[in-house]
């Protein structure tokens, strides 16, 4: 069996061969012709996405050659078979188009909504996949998904006619998801092998590599066993492998449609030969003829310097040169060989051989009974070859095509270099030539041959290469298209990938994440994803050494997620962080930005985040808390109104804050710090005269609060009594209940005396008549008697429901003046500091809402000429056991002693005893 070169060969070697080590895949470069797939990638930015789109089309493959002179036999069809296939094909395609085409027109932008699916995609195949095992199958199941979704947005873009208005947005996003298709393939390659070589000694001397081989051993051999050892150069041929299959995409998806067409009769440079021919015939006197080589030799060209081929064979040698080259970019050697067959040119077929290591089968001992022998493969005098290949590369007569193949294959990275326009392309070039120079300078060292060796130049093995010297030249380019591709956010990540810098690499992207506006548009959605997803992996195989920076990207993109409506996927990803008090602020600011961003939020969405907030363990009380506190935060300033009669309307922030307390409605086990909030707010309210919100924030508590509030309690402890905290809470509640109470009942009779006693109507009869003088018919007299006896009626009513909302009032406002264990808005035990916000605010509404009630009392008493109990109220204002005086101010006193100094008048003008 023929072996090719790792350094180019791009054979699978089995898991036996690769010390039985499951799933590693080297594939050694040029040869893969069985390698391409589908895949996909992520999200850079509107300000490099044209850097990113055109890096694919002014590499080695703007130029791929359509050989349009040169044709290949296909089998014949008769044609009515044609048509029949034509008819019917074409059909389809029209209605698949049609139908394409109203889709495209139907959305805004074609194809990005679909794309938002992948963020249900990742987190499912991250939840499928948690296993620490299953980690591998975890990256390549993200690769398959963004892959899928490439496929489909390239199908629409080929659908859609050029230049289509709402495709730009399409085509970019196409290019991101294949930048991350790109990432996840680099990431399970490179880490697959890096993980498994941990459970071997991949730092052995060279001397312990070669060590039990014998002279016998082929070249072949040498370089497998060299692949296995050196961790350093089996990676870098990783790359070399996933750069080739990258461009491999590339290049199917970009020239998959254009046919290469090729003549039955294989013949080289035809329009020369056949110029020549008619020449010596005598058949033509075109002047082309006079310049054309004399000899049809694969060396004429090199050889008649002062001749040339003929200009339509030039043409085809550059497109067939450029197209040889593409196809060795994308690593597929047996296609280059046979475009080279299908030209006309076995020759250059041929050159494509030389660099292959020799391997015999037949050194090694054989135990079979035929003794068969098998053909050796290679190049037995590859070092000639490689000589003669470096002398041609130097050589400025041949074009920069053609000494790029060369260069390729022996290793001569300045003149592989020019070829290479991209940044992917330049990695691979340095990549190739310092696993060539690797390769060959073990070869030397460790293989017993039985001649002596070509020398090669000083400038081959002065090529000392490493990663980080690659990655050095690279950003020190001259170029600044180079330059401004090596800075992309996608290359970035798979430099530090590379580079196996897993802390530089988190480190990096954490800093994207602080760079303010001008790098917003950088951290688009899928980018994020990426990043969150990579932190993730590299966390779940222990490279990641910093949780902070770990944080901080999910972080970012759980935030993303609830910005793009995906609140519901965020939980899983807030439960990666690694401290409970991190999950229960993040999860609670993704509340919040539920509830900032819609109008209203239903108590069902709320259970329903909540629910999966609880799924994956995280603090749901704590949760819904920090919403409320973070929702109804009202500032640290307290603000209050000096006029306790003025009423401030309801704003729809007040509104919005309200509605917050929902949160801890979802479980009983939360009526505490329901009750706890709730009077928060509606201490705040109180003290700026917002009633109404008062109002709105009292109907918004449960009837039943206090009574679960106790059951619960004494099912968990046994106890009656509530803890401090609670019972404050449950007296401050009551407190509040009882002056709205009161406010309510003074509302209410306010408007029965002052806006609904019923009027006399006897002046209008008079007037009708002509004034008081005129007389009144008998008529009338009854029609007067009978309007105030109805008067008398409504008056009676009127009275007692007066009386009887008089009576309530009082009560009402009583309850205020008189509320029990030390008064109203007074705790009854001292458990907090005196400087607290929250005794603060009680103090103030002390002073505010206890002389208020007061004079309304007073009002009340006094409108209902009840003077004796004016001078109740002042007993019960100047009482030491309440001691309400103590919170009135000196104007608020001298206003109320007005009040009860009239009513006392009024009681001696009536004799009656104070």
């Amino acid at each position: 069996m023929e072996f090719q070169s790792p350094i180019i060969s791009g054979s699978d070697l089995s898991a036996t061969d690769r010390l039985n080590l499951p799933n590693r895949r080297i594939k050694l470069s040029l040869e893969k012709s069985n390698m391409m797939r589908a895949v996909s990638l992520g999200s850079p930015n509107r300000l490099t996405m044209s850097l990113m789109s055109d890096d694919l089309s002014h590499t080695i493959f703007e130029s791929d050659p359509t050989f349009t002179r040169i044709g290949l036999a296909v089998q014949k069809k008769t044609l009515d078979e044609t048509k029949v296939d034509l008819t019917v094909n074409n059909f389809f395609r029209k209605k698949h188009n049609e139908e394409l085409m109203s889709i495209l027109l139907e959305e805004e932008v074609p194809g990005v909504e679909n794309v938002l699916e992948l963020f249900e995609s990742f987190l499912q195949t991250f939840q499928s996949y948690g296993a620490e095992h299953q980690v591998f199958n975890q990256c390549g199941e993200y690769e398959s998904k963004c892959g899928e979704q490439v496929t489909a947005l390239h199908k629409l873009i080929q659908m859609a006619p050029q230049g289509h208005s709402k495709l730009a947005q399409a085509q970019e996003l196409e290019q991101e998801l294949r930048f991350e298709r790109d990432t996840w393939r680099l990431v399970a390659s490179l880490y697959q092998d890096r993980l498994n070589s941990e459970f071997q000694d991949s730092e052995m001397e060279s001397e312990e590599i070669w060590s039990g081989l014998d002279d016998a051993t082929s070249e072949d051999d040498l370089v497998r066993q060299l692949y296995d050892k050196n961790a350093i150069i089996r990676q870098a041929q990783l790359v070399v492998d996933w750069l080739e299959q990258r461009a491999a995409d590339v290049y199917h998806d970009s020239h998959y449609s254009q046919a290469e067409f090729y003549g039955d009769a294989v013949t080289g440079w035809e329009n020369t030969l056949h110029s020549l021919i008619s020449k010596k015939r005598g058949l033509s006197t075109d002047n082309v003829e006079h310049s054309l080589v004399t000899q049809m030799d694969p060396d004429a060209p090199n050889r008649e310097q002062t001749r040339r081929l003929h200009p339509l064979d030039k043409e085809d040698e550059m497109r067939l040169l450029r197209s040889v080259f593409a196809r060795l970019r994308c690593g597929q050697l047996d296609e280059a060989q046979q475009l080279c067959f299908r030209a006309g040119q076995p020759f250059r077929a041929a050159i494509l051989e030389g660099w292959k290591l020799f391997h015999d089968p037949n050194m090694k001992s054989r135990t079979d009974v035929a003794n068969t022998k098998e053909s050796p493969s290679g190049n037995p005098y590859r070092d000639i070859w490689k000589t003669m290949s470096w002398k041609e590369c130097e050589n400025m007569q041949l074009s920069v095509e053609e000494r790029s193949i060369l260069a390729l294959l022996c290793g001569h990275l300045k003149a592989l270099l020019p070829a290479c326009l991209s940044w992917e392309d330049q990695l691979w070039a340095h990549l190739r030539a310092m696993i060539d120079h690797c390769v060959e300078k073990e070869l030397r060292r460790c293989v017993n041959y039985k001649r002596q060796l070509q020398v090669l130049p000083d400038e081959y093995w002065n090529q000392q290469l490493t990663i980080e010297s690659i990655f050095s030249t690279l950003a020190a380019s001259r170029d600044k298209s180079l330059l401004a591709q090596g800075r992309d956010q996608y290359r970035i990540i798979q430099r530090y990938l590379i580079m196996d810098d897993v802390d530089g690499l988190l480190e990096e992207m954490s800093s994207w994440l602080s760079k303010g506006d001008n790098w917003s548009v950088h951290l688009r959605p899928h980018m994020l994803r990426l990043m969150a997803h990579l932190a993730l992996f590299f966390r779940r195989i222990g490279r990641g050494s910093s949780d902070d920076l770990i944080g901080s990207i999910l972080e970012a993109y759980v935030l993303q997620l609830v910005s793009l409506g995906r609140t519901d996927l965020a939980a899983v990803y807030v439960a990666q962080l690694p401290l409970p008090e991190d999950q229960t602020r993040l999860y609670a600011q993704c509340l919040v930005m539920v509830e900032e961003q819609q109008e209203s939020c239903e108590d069902t969405e709320r259970q329903h985040l909540l629910y999966l907030a609880h799924q994956v363990g995280l603090d749901v009380n704590a949760i819904a808390k920090q919403v409320v506190v973070t929702l109804c935060n009202q500032g640290d300033v307290i603000q209050h109104a000096n006029d306790a009669s003025l009423q401030i309307a309801t704003t729809a922030e007040d509104e919005r804050r309200i509605r917050s307390l929902s949160w801890l409605l979802m479980d009983p086990s939360m009526r505490s710090e329901l009750l706890i909030q709730a009077n928060t707010l509606m201490r705040g309210y109180l003290l700026r005269r917002q009633i109404e919100a008062v109002k709105l924030t009292f109907k918004l508590i449960p009837p039943d609060t206090l009574k679960i509030l106790s059951e619960l309690w004494e099912s968990r402890t046994g106890l009656t009594d509530l803890p401090i905290e609670v019972a404050a809470a449950t007296r401050e509640y009551l407190s509040i209940q009882a002056y709205i109470d009161a406010l309510d009942a003074f509302q209410e009779w306010f408007a029965r005396f002052h806006h609904s006693k019923p009027k006399k109507i006897e002046g209008s009869v008079q007037q009708q008549r002509g004034g008081a003088s005129a007389q009144l018919s008998f008529t009338e007299n009854l029609l007067k008697e009978q309007h105030l006896k109805q008067h008398q009626v409504e008056m009676l009513r009127w009275q007692a429901a007066v009386d009887s909302l008089t009576e309530t009032a009082i009560d009402k406002l009583y309850n205020v003046l008189l509320f029990p264990d030390g008064g109203w808005m007074a705790d009854s035990v001292q458990f907090e500091d005196e400087d607290a916000p929250r005794l603060q605010q009680q103090q103030l509404l002390r002073q505010s809402c206890i002389p208020h009630a007061a004079l309304l009392l007073c009002n009340i008493l006094t409108s209902t000429h009840r003077h004796s109990q004016c001078l109740e109220l002042a007993n019960v204002v100047a009482s030491e056991q309440q001691s309400l005086y103590k919170v009135c101010s000196a104007e608020q006193l001298a206003q109320l002693t007005k009040h009860l100094r009239q009513a006392y008048v009024k009681l001696l003008d009536h004799g009656e005893s104070p």
